[in-house]
């Protein structure tokens, strides 16, 4: 409950950092630069400045439809980019990885998500759709890695993410990111031109060209106004991004009931993944899997590994003990994975206090 409290309070600071967002640029291009002009013209006329910046750019009710608009516009571009991702669709539903989807889905009580098992030797797994649908998208490098309790905690995890709408959020959140990003880099021309100006596009030379005063006009005095989105917006998107892995492990061990199967999975799993070489804004995406890797782009194949492998859960629980007794300060979690997931080892301990409650409330 406090995770998804925690949730919903960081979605609504997420809005409303896009809401100022777009009243700013309103009220910068609306209100303040004209205000500015205005201003200058009638004090080189009559030696007097009458300029009144208290005032909204827009009606109330256009404001909330421009809003609006840009929310949706976020989600319909981020979905396209997001479903681009992966070449597989849903196909032979009676393979095991799509039987064991469909208990943990009646389980969890939500719709059975569609299964595409695509083959790849990279040990991947991840959720892309919309609203009214999702897909889990699973590699043969994954089922192979991992033992039956630990694929089966893995696909719970991704079947939390889409009874959260997890899909939707992050696709919003981290597009919001790269906007507010290109936004700023775009109102700093000027001194780009100044200080690299064999670096400027085509279409900056172009902008300076024809739009010289506007552009200058922007550096100056718009500028300051967008410079702290990118960080106010990095933040809240790491901070809701870390939130929902820890809200969908949570969940992945009350489904199955096994939280040391999802921990020694996500060993492998962090094992098996390069570290990424870029942060959140340039890897969007990594934020869907459920350890920090790119999308795969591969056909769905029929040719579905053996999952029957047997559970040791001692055996997990020394493997996850000697690996949070290893993870010392000389040994630290990639600082570029912490951008789109929590670090491994609090996701670890997490889940091994998670496994103690558990044990305390079978004990009678």
């Amino acid at each position: 409950m406090i995770l998804r409290l925690r949730i919903y309070a960081v979605l609504g600071v997420f809005v409303a950092v896009n809401a100022l967002f777009v009243f700013v640029l309103l009220w910068a291009y609306g209100v303040l630069l004209p205000a500015v002009v205005g201003g200058t013209v009638t004090f080189l006329q009559h030696g007097e400045v009458g300029i009144s910046l208290l005032q909204s750019p827009v009606s109330p009710g256009l404001y909330l439809a421009l809003v609006a608009a840009f929310l949706v516009a976020q989600l319909s571009y981020g979905y396209r980019r997001v479903l681009s991702g992966t070449t597989g669709s849903a196909g032979d539903t009676d393979h095991g990885v799509a039987r064991i989807v469909r208990r943990l889905a009646m389980t969890a009580d939500v719709p059975s998500p569609d299964v595409c098992v695509v083959g790849d030797e990279r040990a991947s797994c991840y959720t892309v759709g919309r609203l009214t649908d999702a897909t889990i998208v699973v590699t043969t490098g994954l089922i192979d890695r991992l033992d039956a309790a630990e694929l089966e905690a893995v696909l719970a995890h991704e079947i939390a993410h889409v009874a959260n709408r997890d899909v939707t959020l992050m696709t919003i959140a981290t597009l919001f990111l790269e906007v507010a990003d290109r936004a700023y880099h775009a109102t700093q021309l000027v001194r780009r031109a100044l200080s690299d100006p064999d670096e400027l596009s085509t279409r900056g030379r172009m902008a300076l060209l024809w739009f010289l005063p506007l552009v200058a006009l922007t550096y100056v005095f718009v500028s300051p106004l967008l410079w702290a989105f990118p960080a106010v917006a990095d933040r809240t998107t790491r901070t809701l991004s870390h939130t929902r892995e820890f809200a969908a492990d949570a969940a992945a061990a009350r489904i199955t009931g096994h939280p040391m199967a999802l921990a020694t999975a996500l060993l492998s799993l962090a094992d098996a993944s390069p570290s990424p070489g870029t942060d959140l804004r340039t890897a969007k995406t990594r934020a869907l899997c459920v350890v920090p890797s790119d999308l795969v782009a591969g056909d769905e194949t029929d040719a579905i590994p053996t999952i029957d492998r047997p559970d040791d859960e001692p055996a997990r629980r020394e493997r996850v003990s000697a690996w949070l007794t290893g993870a010392t300060p000389s040994n630290p979690t990639d600082t570029d994975a912490i951008e789109t997931h929590p670090p491994l080892e609090h996701r670890l301990e997490r889940l091994r206090e998670i496994a103690a409650e558990q044990e305390l409330g079978e004990t009678p």
